[in-house]
């Protein structure tokens, strides 16, 4: 009998299914990894694509803000911001002048301890390094609207800044079609205000997992950079080992747009056929909690075309050892009795930022079911936001083979970094 590993963070699952079966396995293209982390940072920082670099556009005297990822991210910051430090330090900006702005978003705050490791013990001891808090009025400022009407408020550490940096990380978005750019500026540290504004109904059913042209939220995300003066960036592009493929720094558009076509070649796979059961694999830190696991279903349905059949199972390995994440969502799934009810109450009452979750879900579970699997949450929780479980994966692929054995399995190891799409149905719109 066959048999297929499947992550669960760091873990690896083996699933075993009859030869019978028809089985497709999704996996990233494969990309060169840069054998020297340290030595290609470097050159990206002191090579930036359409922008001078950095020492050569600051100043003594000024106050910079860069802007670092959260502890839902991974990358290797720990070498970047030494880099960043020392091209601002060779500009004239003191490290006294230089605040690190954490971009939680609508996250919780990260301790010390995930900021040592993450960006290093030394950088973190000696430099200020802040939790963006997006609820805090006095460590806002309003710049605004955008010519759409969407409120531009952000960090007041950004705002106030001489010179305005961000690190981050290019792989498929919901909202964005890819993160990355400018996204951390114009969300991961924005006020509450802008984010329940760009994480509505209206604009989220307009959006697609790959799709940054003609998508009204990575152009309000464009936009608010530019109000605000975003002047550099340093995004990475990883393997789902995040193994570095790609580094890009400087200009937040023209980076972006580079970084955005190696991230395309990687994980933009054609698939023959939808499957009838999908086996969605979730690397670390996404499987900490449910928030950041089912994002692994997104890519079943909010892709350039659906990957999964009407009625069809998606089966998630993940501990989910933090929980659900945001609460949000699990009150509100909790008190709809189904998920048509979900789009219901979203489409006519609206919903608080993090809160989206619950729509998403609720689009996914319109079209295919989603089954947790070695998962800490207890079953009777999950159940109660419409989520079916099984102890341990192999028994849920055991138990819909059984439902339907003549089923086409789709197995995709880093579901959140993949994007199949099925032969000719390349779509675009509005989600259904």
């Amino acid at each position: 009998m066959p048999s297929y590993a499947v992550p669960n963070g760091n873990r690896m699952i083996d699933v075993n299914l009859p030869g019978d079966v028809e089985v497709t396995v999704v996996n990233n293209k494969p990309m060169p990894v840069m054998p020297d982390v340290k030595q290609a940072v470097r050159d990206a920082i002191l090579h930036p694509v359409a922008s001078k670099r950095l020492s050569g556009m600051v100043h003594p005297g000024q106050k910079a803000a860069v802007i670092v990822t959260d502890v839902t991210r991974k990358l290797p910051e720990e070498i970047i911001l030494p880099l960043l430090l020392e091209e601002l330090q060779a500009g004239g900006i003191r490290p006294e002048d230089i605040t690190f702005v954490v971009a939680t978003g609508t996250h919780r705050p990260n301790t010390k301890e995930e900021m040592a490791a993450m960006f290093g013990a030394d950088l973190v001891s000696r430099l200020r390094f802040v939790n963006h808090d997006a609820w805090d009025a006095q460590g806002l400022k309003n710049l605004g609207t955008s010519r759409t009407g969407i409120p531009l408020v952000v960090n007041r550490h950004v705002a106030e800044a001489d010179v305005r940096i961000s690190t981050g990380v290019i792989e498929t978005h919901l909202f964005a079609g890819y993160s990355g750019g400018v996204k951390s500026l114009a969300v991961g540290v924005a006020g509450e205000t802008t984010i329940a504004a760009t994480h509505n109904y209206e604009m989220i059913k307009r959006t697609r997992l790959g799709m940054i042209e003609n998508n009204p939220f990575r152009e309000f995300l464009t936009e608010a950079a530019a109000a605000v003066g975003l002047d550099f960036i340093v995004n990475c592009v990883q393997t789902g080992k995040k193994e570095l493929v790609q580094v890009v720094a400087g200009d937040p558009v023209a980076a972006f747009q580079e970084g955005v076509r190696t991230a395309r070649a990687m994980v933009e796979v054609e698939l023959d056929h939808p499957g009838d059961i999908l086996i969605l694999g979730v690397i670390y830190p996404k499987n900490r909690d449910l928030y950041q696991a089912t994002r692994a279903a997104n890519t079943s349905v909010f892709g350039p075309s659906p990957v999964v059949t009407k009625g069809g199972a998606l089966l998630i390995p993940a501990s989910c050892g933090d929980g659900f994440g945001k609460p949000g969502y699990v009150d509100w799934m909790s008190r709809c009795n189904s998920a048509d009810e979900i789009i219901r109450s979203a489409c006519d009452n609206g919903f608080a930022p993090g809160d989206q979750k619950a729509v998403i879900l609720g689009w996914i579970l319109q079209q295919a079911r989603i089954v947790m699997t070695d998962c800490l949450i207890p079953p009777s929780d999950l159940a109660r936001i419409h989520l079916e479980s099984a102890p341990r994966l192999q028994q849920a692929v055991d138990r819909e083979l059984q439902r339907r054995p003549d089923a086409r399995v789709v197995i995709i190891p880093d579901a959140l970094l993949s994007l199949p799409i099925v032969s000719g149905r390349r779509t675009a719109g509005e989600t259904p």
